[in-house]
Protein backbone atom coordinates (compact mmCIF):
# COMPACT_ATOMS: atom_id res chain seq x y z
CA UNK A 1 0.00 0.00 0.00
CA UNK A 2 1.34 3.65 -0.71
CA UNK A 3 2.57 6.09 1.93
CA UNK A 4 3.54 9.56 1.84
CA UNK A 5 6.94 8.49 2.34
CA UNK A 6 6.84 6.35 -0.28
CA UNK A 7 5.65 9.07 -2.16
CA UNK A 8 8.26 12.16 -0.67
CA UNK A 9 11.15 9.29 -1.83
CA UNK A 10 9.64 8.87 -5.72
CA UNK A 11 9.80 12.97 -6.08
CA UNK A 12 12.55 13.01 -4.50
CA UNK A 13 11.53 15.66 -1.75
CA UNK A 14 14.11 16.42 1.47
CA UNK A 15 12.97 14.62 4.58
CA UNK A 16 10.74 16.33 6.81
CA UNK A 17 11.92 17.49 10.39
CA UNK A 18 10.06 20.16 12.96
CA UNK A 19 12.52 22.25 14.11
CA UNK A 20 15.71 24.11 12.77
CA UNK A 21 18.91 22.72 13.36
CA UNK A 22 22.58 24.14 13.25
CA UNK A 23 23.08 22.37 10.18
CA UNK A 24 19.77 23.62 8.61
CA UNK A 25 20.49 27.10 9.73
CA UNK A 26 22.84 27.52 6.90
CA UNK A 27 20.75 25.71 4.38
CA UNK A 28 17.43 28.04 3.29
CA UNK A 29 15.70 24.94 1.79
CA UNK A 30 16.20 22.47 4.92
CA UNK A 31 15.36 25.78 6.94
CA UNK A 32 12.06 26.27 5.49
CA UNK A 33 11.10 22.43 5.49
CA UNK A 34 11.75 21.95 9.22
CA UNK A 35 9.05 25.06 9.37
CA UNK A 36 6.54 22.56 7.48
CA UNK A 37 4.40 21.24 9.96
CA UNK A 38 4.15 24.66 12.01
CA UNK A 39 3.10 26.37 9.35
CA UNK A 40 0.24 24.44 7.70
CA UNK A 41 -1.01 24.14 11.51
CA UNK A 42 -0.73 27.88 11.92
CA UNK A 43 -2.19 28.83 8.48
CA UNK A 44 -5.61 26.68 8.92
CA UNK A 45 -6.86 29.98 9.98
CA UNK A 46 -5.94 32.16 6.54
CA UNK A 47 -9.10 30.84 4.80
CA UNK A 48 -10.92 33.61 7.77
CA UNK A 49 -8.48 36.11 8.26
CA UNK A 50 -7.02 36.40 5.08
CA UNK A 51 -3.78 37.11 6.79
CA UNK A 52 -0.91 34.96 7.34
CA UNK A 53 -0.08 34.32 11.10
CA UNK A 54 2.59 36.88 12.84
CA UNK A 55 3.96 33.68 14.08
CA UNK A 56 4.76 32.12 10.55
CA UNK A 57 5.97 35.38 9.10
CA UNK A 58 8.17 35.63 12.30
CA UNK A 59 9.59 32.24 11.39
CA UNK A 60 9.88 32.87 7.77
CA UNK A 61 11.54 36.27 8.75
CA UNK A 62 13.89 33.96 11.15
CA UNK A 63 14.90 32.11 8.54
CA UNK A 64 16.05 35.32 6.40
CA UNK A 65 13.86 34.01 3.84
CA UNK A 66 12.94 37.46 2.49
CA UNK A 67 16.53 38.60 2.64
CA UNK A 68 18.48 35.85 0.62
CA UNK A 69 17.95 37.68 -2.84
CA UNK A 70 19.39 41.16 -1.02
CA UNK A 71 22.74 42.51 -2.00
CA UNK A 72 25.48 41.32 0.65
CA UNK A 73 26.46 44.88 0.57
CA UNK A 74 22.94 45.47 2.99
CA UNK A 75 23.41 41.95 4.69
CA UNK A 76 21.36 39.84 2.58
CA UNK A 77 22.42 36.56 1.45
CA UNK A 78 22.72 37.57 -2.53
CA UNK A 79 22.03 33.34 -3.04
CA UNK A 80 21.21 32.19 -6.25
CA UNK A 81 17.98 32.13 -8.23
CA UNK A 82 17.40 28.30 -7.85
CA UNK A 83 18.07 28.36 -4.41
CA UNK A 84 15.43 30.85 -3.73
CA UNK A 85 12.70 28.70 -6.33
CA UNK A 86 13.40 26.26 -4.04
CA UNK A 87 12.66 27.86 -0.73
CA UNK A 88 9.52 29.20 -2.25
CA UNK A 89 8.75 25.91 -3.12
CA UNK A 90 9.43 24.78 0.21
CA UNK A 91 7.13 26.91 1.98
CA UNK A 92 4.16 26.88 -0.73
CA UNK A 93 4.23 22.90 0.33
CA UNK A 94 3.48 23.80 3.39
CA UNK A 95 0.97 26.43 2.62
CA UNK A 96 -0.05 28.24 -0.87
CA UNK A 97 -0.63 31.56 1.09
CA UNK A 98 3.00 31.41 2.84
CA UNK A 99 4.91 30.45 -0.01
CA UNK A 100 2.99 33.12 -2.64
CA UNK A 101 3.97 35.72 0.72
CA UNK A 102 7.83 34.32 0.56
CA UNK A 103 7.82 34.80 -2.84
CA UNK A 104 6.67 38.28 -3.31
CA UNK A 105 8.33 39.90 -0.35
CA UNK A 106 11.53 37.54 -0.92
CA UNK A 107 12.39 37.93 -4.84
CA UNK A 108 11.63 42.06 -4.28
CA UNK A 109 14.62 42.33 -2.24
CA UNK A 110 16.27 41.74 -5.37
CA UNK A 111 15.53 45.44 -6.18
CA UNK A 112 18.15 45.86 -2.99
CA UNK A 113 20.91 45.45 -6.46
CA UNK A 114 18.96 47.82 -8.80
CA UNK A 115 18.40 50.64 -6.31
CA UNK A 116 20.96 53.47 -5.19
CA UNK A 117 23.22 52.15 -3.14
CA UNK A 118 21.67 54.70 -0.46
CA UNK A 119 17.91 53.54 -0.88
CA UNK A 120 19.32 49.99 -0.74
CA UNK A 121 20.78 50.48 2.80
CA UNK A 122 17.90 52.27 3.98
CA UNK A 123 15.06 49.52 2.83
CA UNK A 124 17.35 46.47 2.86
CA UNK A 125 19.75 47.31 5.35
CA UNK A 126 17.19 46.53 7.91
CA UNK A 127 17.00 42.47 8.13
CA UNK A 128 13.33 42.86 9.22
CA UNK A 129 12.56 44.21 5.91
CA UNK A 130 9.63 42.45 3.87
CA UNK A 131 7.91 44.33 0.93
CA UNK A 132 4.98 44.27 -1.13
CA UNK A 133 3.44 46.07 -3.77
CA UNK A 134 2.47 46.51 -7.50
CA UNK A 135 4.92 47.32 -10.58
CA UNK A 136 2.16 48.59 -12.87
CA UNK A 137 3.36 52.23 -13.99
CA UNK A 138 -0.51 53.26 -15.14
CA UNK A 139 -1.51 53.09 -12.11
CA UNK A 140 0.44 56.13 -10.53
CA UNK A 141 1.52 59.70 -11.50
CA UNK A 142 4.99 60.82 -10.15
CA UNK A 143 5.80 64.62 -10.41
CA UNK A 144 8.80 65.23 -11.54
CA UNK A 145 10.51 67.73 -8.85
CA UNK A 146 14.07 68.53 -7.23
CA UNK A 147 15.53 65.50 -5.58
CA UNK A 148 12.51 63.16 -6.24
CA UNK A 149 8.65 63.05 -7.16
CA UNK A 150 5.56 64.06 -5.64
CA UNK A 151 3.55 60.40 -5.78
CA UNK A 152 -0.58 59.66 -6.22
CA UNK A 153 -2.11 56.47 -7.14
CA UNK A 154 -4.27 53.34 -5.99
CA UNK A 155 -2.99 49.62 -6.84
CA UNK A 156 -3.90 46.49 -6.50
CA UNK A 157 -2.78 43.17 -5.54
CA UNK A 158 -0.39 44.22 -3.01
CA UNK A 159 0.07 40.35 -1.46
CA UNK A 160 1.71 40.60 2.03
CA UNK A 161 0.05 43.47 2.65
CA UNK A 162 -0.57 42.60 6.18
CA UNK A 163 3.30 42.90 7.29
CA UNK A 164 4.99 44.47 4.95
CA UNK A 165 7.40 47.58 5.74
CA UNK A 166 7.91 49.24 2.35
CA UNK A 167 5.70 49.37 -0.31
CA UNK A 168 7.07 49.34 -4.22
CA UNK A 169 4.40 50.90 -6.87
CA UNK A 170 5.25 52.45 -10.31
CA UNK A 171 4.10 55.70 -11.90
CA UNK A 172 3.51 57.52 -14.81
CA UNK A 173 6.07 60.38 -14.76
CA UNK A 174 4.83 64.11 -15.44
CA UNK A 175 6.25 67.41 -15.18
CA UNK A 176 4.65 71.09 -15.16
CA UNK A 177 1.58 69.11 -16.04
CA UNK A 178 2.53 67.14 -18.81
CA UNK A 179 3.72 63.79 -19.05
CA UNK A 180 7.47 63.08 -19.40
CA UNK A 181 8.75 61.16 -22.71
CA UNK A 182 11.85 59.20 -22.81
CA UNK A 183 14.47 59.23 -25.95
CA UNK A 184 12.08 56.85 -27.11
CA UNK A 185 9.05 59.11 -27.29
CA UNK A 186 7.82 56.61 -25.28
CA UNK A 187 5.80 57.73 -21.67
CA UNK A 188 8.85 57.63 -18.89
CA UNK A 189 8.32 55.16 -16.17
CA UNK A 190 9.78 54.40 -12.46
CA UNK A 191 9.38 52.05 -9.59
CA UNK A 192 9.32 53.92 -6.42
CA UNK A 193 9.76 52.73 -2.53
CA UNK A 194 7.51 54.59 0.38
CA UNK A 195 7.08 52.76 3.93
CA UNK A 196 3.90 51.22 4.36
CA UNK A 197 3.25 54.04 6.93
CA UNK A 198 2.50 55.96 4.11
CA UNK A 199 0.14 53.94 2.12
CA UNK A 200 -3.67 53.66 3.39
CA UNK A 201 -4.40 50.10 2.74
CA UNK A 202 -8.19 49.35 1.55
CA UNK A 203 -9.85 45.79 2.33
CA UNK A 204 -10.47 44.08 -1.34
CA UNK A 205 -9.01 40.76 -1.10
CA UNK A 206 -12.61 38.47 -1.41
CA UNK A 207 -10.87 35.92 -3.24
CA UNK A 208 -11.47 32.46 -3.74
CA UNK A 209 -8.14 31.14 -3.38
CA UNK A 210 -4.67 32.23 -1.88
CA UNK A 211 -6.79 34.16 0.85
CA UNK A 212 -3.85 34.53 3.14
CA UNK A 213 -1.89 36.57 1.08
CA UNK A 214 -3.66 39.62 1.99
CA UNK A 215 -3.53 41.02 -1.29
CA UNK A 216 -5.46 44.57 -1.17
CA UNK A 217 -5.27 47.30 -2.66
CA UNK A 218 -3.06 50.58 -1.64
CA UNK A 219 -3.14 54.14 -2.50
CA UNK A 220 -0.76 57.27 -1.53
CA UNK A 221 -1.89 60.87 -2.33
CA UNK A 222 1.27 63.35 -3.10
CA UNK A 223 3.93 61.28 -1.07
CA UNK A 224 7.45 62.83 -1.41
CA UNK A 225 9.62 59.66 -2.79
CA UNK A 226 13.42 60.92 -3.18
CA UNK A 227 15.30 59.71 -6.35
CA UNK A 228 17.48 57.38 -4.37
CA UNK A 229 14.18 55.02 -3.68
CA UNK A 230 13.38 54.62 -7.46
CA UNK A 231 14.36 52.57 -10.31
CA UNK A 232 13.56 51.36 -13.93
CA UNK A 233 13.98 48.27 -15.25
CA UNK A 234 16.29 49.38 -18.32
CA UNK A 235 18.80 50.83 -16.16
CA UNK A 236 21.76 49.02 -15.55
CA UNK A 237 21.66 47.52 -11.97
CA UNK A 238 23.86 49.48 -9.44
CA UNK A 239 25.31 46.16 -8.54
CA UNK A 240 27.28 44.14 -10.32
CA UNK A 241 26.86 40.51 -8.70
CA UNK A 242 25.39 38.19 -12.08
CA UNK A 243 22.13 37.85 -9.67
CA UNK A 244 21.22 41.33 -10.38
CA UNK A 245 21.83 40.93 -14.47
CA UNK A 246 19.63 38.18 -14.44
CA UNK A 247 15.92 39.66 -16.40
CA UNK A 248 13.89 40.78 -12.99
CA UNK A 249 10.50 40.30 -14.28
CA UNK A 250 11.25 36.82 -16.00
CA UNK A 251 12.52 35.41 -12.98
CA UNK A 252 10.17 36.35 -11.01
CA UNK A 253 7.81 34.48 -13.46
CA UNK A 254 10.00 31.05 -12.20
CA UNK A 255 9.25 32.24 -9.04
CA UNK A 256 5.40 31.80 -9.08
CA UNK A 257 5.38 28.91 -11.15
CA UNK A 258 7.67 27.11 -7.87
CA UNK A 259 4.34 28.21 -5.61
CA UNK A 260 2.27 26.23 -8.08
CA UNK A 261 4.41 23.08 -7.47
CA UNK A 262 4.85 23.25 -4.12
CA UNK A 263 1.01 23.47 -3.77
CA UNK A 264 0.80 20.92 -6.29
CA UNK A 265 3.52 18.40 -4.16
CA UNK A 266 0.95 19.00 -0.81
CA UNK A 267 -2.02 17.93 -2.82
CA UNK A 268 -0.15 14.85 -4.22
CA UNK A 269 0.75 13.75 -0.10
CA UNK A 270 -3.29 14.81 1.03
CA UNK A 271 -4.11 12.59 -1.62
CA UNK A 272 -2.59 9.77 -0.65
CA UNK A 273 -3.69 10.30 2.88
CA UNK A 274 -7.10 10.12 1.62
CA UNK A 275 -6.52 7.31 -0.86
CA UNK A 276 -5.62 5.05 1.96
CA UNK A 277 -8.24 5.52 4.28
CA UNK A 278 -11.94 6.34 2.31
CA UNK A 279 -13.71 3.73 0.43
CA UNK A 280 -15.62 5.48 -1.89
CA UNK A 281 -19.74 5.00 -2.32
CA UNK A 282 -21.00 1.61 -4.01
CA UNK A 283 -17.12 0.12 -2.83
CA UNK A 284 -15.63 -2.74 -1.19
CA UNK A 285 -12.09 -1.34 -0.70
CA UNK A 286 -10.11 1.50 -0.29
CA UNK A 287 -9.54 4.20 -3.05
CA UNK A 288 -6.07 3.33 -2.65
CA UNK A 289 -6.72 0.06 -4.29
CA UNK A 290 -8.33 1.27 -7.40
CA UNK A 291 -6.40 1.36 -10.22
CA UNK A 292 -8.20 4.97 -11.60
CA UNK A 293 -6.62 5.97 -8.57
CA UNK A 294 -3.38 4.77 -8.92
CA UNK A 295 -3.33 5.52 -12.06
CA UNK A 296 -4.32 9.00 -11.04
CA UNK A 297 -1.57 9.38 -8.88
CA UNK A 298 1.67 8.43 -11.11
CA UNK A 299 0.49 10.66 -13.22
CA UNK A 300 0.42 13.60 -11.38
CA UNK A 301 3.64 12.64 -10.22
CA UNK A 302 5.14 13.12 -13.29
CA UNK A 303 3.44 15.93 -14.42
CA UNK A 304 4.80 17.61 -11.12
CA UNK A 305 8.11 16.11 -10.89
CA UNK A 306 9.05 16.78 -14.93
CA UNK A 307 7.11 20.41 -14.33
CA UNK A 308 9.70 20.79 -11.98
CA UNK A 309 12.79 19.81 -13.96
CA UNK A 310 11.84 22.03 -16.47
CA UNK A 311 11.74 25.03 -14.45
CA UNK A 312 14.88 24.48 -12.65
CA UNK A 313 16.71 23.59 -15.83
CA UNK A 314 15.90 26.51 -17.45
CA UNK A 315 16.70 28.79 -14.94
CA UNK A 316 19.95 27.27 -13.94
CA UNK A 317 20.88 26.79 -17.63
CA UNK A 318 20.50 31.03 -17.73
CA UNK A 319 22.38 31.51 -14.74
CA UNK A 320 25.14 29.42 -15.92
CA UNK A 321 25.30 32.06 -18.55
CA UNK A 322 24.63 35.23 -16.92
CA UNK A 323 27.86 34.15 -14.39
CA UNK A 324 29.78 33.42 -17.33
CA UNK A 325 29.23 37.07 -18.61
CA UNK A 326 26.83 37.01 -21.23
CA UNK A 327 23.87 38.97 -21.33
CA UNK A 328 20.45 37.60 -21.40
CA UNK A 329 18.49 37.43 -24.71
CA UNK A 330 14.89 37.93 -25.87
CA UNK A 331 15.25 33.96 -25.83
CA UNK A 332 16.48 33.40 -22.97
CA UNK A 333 14.20 36.02 -21.40
CA UNK A 334 11.20 33.65 -23.68
CA UNK A 335 12.73 30.61 -22.19
CA UNK A 336 12.12 31.47 -18.89
CA UNK A 337 8.48 32.92 -19.40
CA UNK A 338 7.45 29.41 -21.31
CA UNK A 339 8.85 27.19 -18.44
CA UNK A 340 7.34 29.15 -15.96
CA UNK A 341 4.11 29.08 -17.59
CA UNK A 342 4.14 25.41 -18.30
CA UNK A 343 4.72 24.44 -14.76
CA UNK A 344 2.06 26.27 -13.39
CA UNK A 345 -0.12 24.96 -15.99
CA UNK A 346 1.20 21.42 -15.64
CA UNK A 347 0.94 22.00 -11.27
CA UNK A 348 -3.36 22.69 -12.07
CA UNK A 349 -3.41 20.05 -14.00
CA UNK A 350 -2.11 17.66 -11.89
CA UNK A 351 -4.14 18.81 -8.83
CA UNK A 352 -7.13 18.80 -10.58
CA UNK A 353 -6.82 15.17 -11.98
CA UNK A 354 -6.44 14.14 -7.94
CA UNK A 355 -9.26 16.36 -7.00
CA UNK A 356 -11.54 14.47 -9.63
CA UNK A 357 -9.88 11.36 -8.37
CA UNK A 358 -11.10 12.10 -4.69
CA UNK A 359 -14.66 12.38 -5.27
CA UNK A 360 -17.08 14.18 -3.58
CA UNK A 361 -14.63 14.34 -0.22
CA UNK A 362 -12.79 16.88 -1.92
CA UNK A 363 -15.50 19.19 -2.43
CA UNK A 364 -15.41 20.27 1.59
CA UNK A 365 -14.07 23.94 1.99
CA UNK A 366 -12.25 21.72 5.21
CA UNK A 367 -10.33 19.48 2.75
CA UNK A 368 -6.42 19.83 1.44
CA UNK A 369 -7.23 19.21 -1.75
CA UNK A 370 -10.03 21.56 -2.28
CA UNK A 371 -7.09 24.12 -0.83
CA UNK A 372 -4.93 23.23 -3.37
CA UNK A 373 -7.02 23.75 -5.86
CA UNK A 374 -8.76 26.79 -5.10
CA UNK A 375 -5.33 28.20 -4.30
CA UNK A 376 -3.30 26.83 -7.45
CA UNK A 377 -5.63 28.22 -9.75
CA UNK A 378 -5.75 31.63 -8.35
CA UNK A 379 -1.90 31.66 -8.76
CA UNK A 380 -2.45 30.69 -12.12
CA UNK A 381 -4.21 34.02 -12.82
CA UNK A 382 -1.23 35.78 -12.71
CA UNK A 383 -0.39 37.63 -15.98
CA UNK A 384 3.01 35.55 -15.52
CA UNK A 385 1.83 32.14 -16.04
CA UNK A 386 -0.69 32.60 -18.18
CA UNK A 387 -1.72 31.21 -21.88
CA UNK A 388 -0.77 34.22 -23.41
CA UNK A 389 3.50 33.38 -22.62
CA UNK A 390 2.78 29.94 -24.76
CA UNK A 391 2.08 32.16 -27.75
CA UNK A 392 4.71 34.25 -27.01
CA UNK A 393 7.43 31.24 -27.26
CA UNK A 394 5.98 30.44 -30.47
CA UNK A 395 6.01 33.68 -31.49
CA UNK A 396 10.11 33.44 -31.18
CA UNK A 397 10.40 29.77 -32.07
CA UNK A 398 8.40 31.24 -35.63
CA UNK A 399 10.88 34.51 -35.39
CA UNK A 400 8.12 36.26 -35.82
CA UNK A 401 8.00 39.74 -33.74
CA UNK A 402 7.90 38.55 -29.89
CA UNK A 403 6.97 41.98 -28.48
CA UNK A 404 5.13 41.89 -25.31
CA UNK A 405 4.22 44.07 -22.43
CA UNK A 406 4.21 43.03 -18.70
CA UNK A 407 2.57 46.08 -16.08
CA UNK A 408 3.46 48.11 -19.29
CA UNK A 409 6.81 46.97 -19.54
CA UNK A 410 8.82 46.49 -22.98
CA UNK A 411 9.60 42.50 -23.01
CA UNK A 412 13.02 43.17 -24.48
CA UNK A 413 14.13 46.19 -22.53
CA UNK A 414 14.34 44.06 -18.83
CA UNK A 415 17.96 45.24 -17.56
Amino acid sequence: MSTQSDAREIRGDPPRTHSVSTEQASNPVAAVGALTQMIREECEVVDRTRAIPATVVDALRDARVFHLLAPRAVGGAEADPLTFLRVVEEVSYADGSAGWCTMIGGCYAIFGGMLPPEGAREIFGDPATISAGNFRPDKGVAEVMDGGYRVSGRWELASGSSHAGWYIAGAMLVQDGAPVTGLDGRPAMREFFFPASEARVIDTWESTGLRGTASHDYEVLNIVVPEHRTLWFQEPPCERGPLYRMPPVAMFATFIAAVQLGIARHAIDAFVELATTKIPTMSQIVLADRVTAQASLGRAMALVSSARGYLENALQNLWDRVEAGHAPTLGDRGGLWLAAAHAGHTAHAAIDMLYTAAGATAVYATSPLDRCLRDARTALQHVCTQDVHFELAGRLALDRDALASVWGLDFRGEA
